[in-house]
C-alpha cells in the first residue's frame, strides 16, 4: 500500500509545477532529509529507450510523447514498480545491512542493540560474550562505515577502541649504529 503524505495546513504547491521542477523539488527534499531510494519517472523511461535504441540519434526529442508516457503509466508493470522495488530491497536485506553496519542491530543475530560501538563492537551482549577477540579483530570496524577495516595504533583501534591483535607487527625505534 503506497504511503500518502499530505501537505501541512496552509502549504500548497503551484498548480503549474512542471515535471522537471517537481523532480528537482523531490531531490532537494531527499538531500535535505537524507532520504534515499530510486526515483522512477519519464526521465528513466527515456534513458531506457536511448540505451535500447540501435541509433539513439534517430529517436525523437523527447523520446517519449505525453501520450506514450500516459500509456506507460497505465500498464500493470509500471503500477507494480514500487512493490517490486520494495521486494528487491527487502530480499537484498539492504536496510538490515545498514542497521548492522551502523551498530543498531547485532552483526550476528540481528537483535536490536544500543550504545556506542566502543561498548558493544556491533554485537548484542549474548553474541559479544560468545565471540572470540581474534574474530572481532578481523571484522570491519563498527565505528566506521561498517565495511572499512580497523585503524590500529599501538594498542587499540582508534575508531572503536578494540585491543589490537598481539601478533600485529609494531615498528620499533632502534638507535643508529655508531
Amino acid at each position: 500500500m503506497p504511503l500518502f503524505i499530505g501537505l501541512p495546513h496552509g502549504v500548497s504547491l503551484p498548480r503549474n509545477l512542471a515535471e522537471p521542477d517537481a523532480r528537482h523539488l523531490v531531490s532537494v527534499l531527499a538531500r535535505t532529509f537524507q532520504w534515499t531510494g530510486p526515483l522512477f519517472g519519464r526521465a528513466e523511461v527515456e534513458a531506457y529507450l536511448h540505451v535500447q535504441a540501435d541509433d539513439p540519434a534517430s529517436l525523437p526529442s523527447p523520446a517519449l510523447s505525453n501520450d506514450g508516457w500516459q500509456r506507460v503509466q497505465a500498464t500493470a508493470a509500471w503500477k507494480s514498480l514500487p512493490a517490486t522495488a520494495r521486494r528487491a530491497i527487502s530480499t537484498a536485506d539492504i536496510i538490515g545491512r545498514a542497521l548492522r553496519q551502523a551498530g543498531q542491530c547485532c552483526a550476528d543475530c540481528d537483535t536490536p542493540i544500543s550504545g556506542p560501538p566502543t561498548a558493544n563492537w556491533g554485537l548484542c551482549p549474548i553474541c559479544l560474550n560468545r565471540a572470540e577477540i581474534t574474530d572481532l579483530q578481523r571484522r570491519p570496524c563498527p565505528a566506521g562505515d561498517g565495511a572499512s577495516p580497523h585503524r590500529w595504533d599501538d594498542s587499540t583501534c582508534t575508531g572503536c577502541t578494540m585491543p589490537s591483535p598481539p601478533g600485529r607487527p609494531h615498528l620499533t625505534a632502534l638507535p643508529t649504529a655508531a
